[in-house]
């Protein structure tokens, strides 16, 4: 049976990003979506209030009767869930949301962006594109929202195209512990058009190194259509990466780069840049800032030029993009003090938004606060986190946000990040505060109008705005 044979969906772990982008996937589809998950507020809560599904409290309580399909999350013990195990009892079939995307992904044309940065955006602003230019893509982004689409998903049955995030975190992490292979979550798309933002060592909870990671990527990269596009960051052909890919184009801020592009002196409120391409030069004018968002646009570019969408097309929408729900987002103005907020959780994300909010902001006080996401990550790459923050003038820390899918580790702590940006960079003012209720109470004491406050990190630092 195909999956649209089925009608009454249950999904477990609903609130998360990606599940909450298949919802609608879902819901599109024609069919009847309940779920569960704990009583905690997400990001994707208004969407999820618009759908107005029904969401049970806990991973206890018994699934709907009629429930003929279980999907679950990597998180709640994914396969180990008792909502899931119930619905294998009874022979209902459940699978793991990144099984159930590939299954709708791997009818249509789909465009795939993997890599350790950027991912999410690069898939909303070929979304963006494909929507803007009346291609009606289908699409799946693991984002809280993308202002102007006003949604983070969408199944249009008559388009051939699907955009969609590609992750290299594995469906269940347990695997890890029990000594069985690991299957990483976009191991089940088969892409027509594969996009790699970067190469970069993430998830040391499930991957050992950097060469066992890049395999990871590589092994993707075969499974891309034999007539179609694999797009890499030009940086990282140096890893010579092996790909079944008819066509490879390379995009950066390189010169021998396919896609070639370079940033401009730009305002708060503009970003603007040039595009080189078979020798022909285009302005590129975003309203998201940093060298990273340029890069992120040329590879969105690029790819949207795998499915025949032309240069120009893609710029004129992209003037448009107001960028994505948690990606150097725009919270507001208060008292003369401007908030940001961005999802920004790996060394190299950090190091290049403070950048872009230097850059914005050469003179104002700016106050960057992190927290950081996962112990594993946090403890193996510590020297990184610490240098990342180097062009920063002023840090404040909230405790490590520990994942659902990992325990207590008492040997990292963020404070081992802010005892070597003081050793390292003695000029920095850093100090952990701990909690976001602390974070709001200190703020409110210290800031002053003309400041501007960033908020990083992967966990719940988003929720100090609301304390403001």
């Amino acid at each position: 049976m195909s999956i649209l044979d089925y009608n009454n969906f249950f999904l477990v772990g609903i609130k998360g990003v990606a599940m909450t982008a298949i919802a609608q996937i879902l819901i599109d589809a024609k069919k009847r979506v309940s779920g569960s998950d704990v009583e905690e507020n997400f990001v994707t809560q208004d969407i999820l209030k618009k759908l107005n599904i029904d969401i049970l409290n806990g991973f206890e309580t018994e699934i709907p009767k009629d429930t003929d399909y279980v999907i679950y999350t990597a998180a709640h013990n994914g396969p180990f869930n008792p909502q899931v195990i119930a619905a294998k009892k009874k022979n209902i079939p459940a699978l793991s949301q990144a099984e159930v995307l590939a299954k709708f992904f791997n009818l249509k044309k789909g465009i795939a962006v993997c890599g350790v940065g950027g991912k999410s955006t690069v898939s909303a602003m070929i979304a963006w594109i494909l929507e803007i230019t009346g291609r009606n893509p289908s699409f799946s982004i693991g984002v809280g929202n993308i202002p102007g689409l006003n949604k983070t998903a969408k199944w249009d049955q008559d388009s051939d195209l699907f955009v969609s995030e590609a992750d290299e975190y594995v469906i269940d992490p347990s695997c890890i512990e029990r000594h069985e292979k690991i299957i990483p979550r976009f191991s089940f798309l088969k892409p027509f058009t594969t996009v790699c933002t970067n190469l970069k060592f993430d998830h040391p909870d499930v991957y050992k190194d950097f060469a066992q990671t890049k395999d990871v990527f590589f092994k993707f990269f075969n499974q891309i259509s034999n007539n179609g596009f694999l797009i890499l960051n030009y940086k990282d052909l140096i890893y010579n990466p092996t790909t079944c890919a008819k066509t490879i184009l390379t995009f950066g801020n390189n010169e021998e780069a396919d896609f070639y592009y370079d940033q401009k002196p730009g305002n708060p409120g503009s970003n603007n840049g040039s595009l080189i391409f078979n020798n022909k030069k285009y302005e590129l004018t975003l309203k998201v800032p940093g060298m990273y968002n340029l890069e992120n646009a040329t590879a969105a570019i690029a790819a949207c030029y795998s499915v025949n969408v032309s240069i120009v097309e893609s710029i004129n929408a992209l003037k448009l993009f107001n960028s994505t729900q948690r990606r150097f987002e725009l919270i507001g103005i208060k008292n003369g003090v401007t908030f940001y907020d961005d999802y920004a959780h790996h060394p190299n994300e950090i190091l290049s938004v403070i950048s872009a909010l230097n850059n914005w902001y050469p003179k104002e006080r700016k106050i960057i606060v992190f927290q950081p996401h996962t112990f594993s990550r946090t403890k193996r790459l510590l020297k990184d986190f610490i240098d990342s923050f180097k062009n920063a003038h002023e840090v404040l820390f909230l405790d490590i946000f520990s994942s659902a899918r990992e325990s207590l580790d008492s040997s990292i702590s963020s404070d081992d990040i802010v005892n070597g940006i003081k050793t390292k960079f003695p000029n920095i003012q850093v100090e952990n505060l701990g909690t976001v209720e602390k974070l709001a109470k200190h703020l409110k004491a210290c800031l002053k109008s003309g400041d501007v406050v960033l908020t990083l990190g992967a966990g719940n630092i988003y929720k100090v705005h609301d304390l403001l």
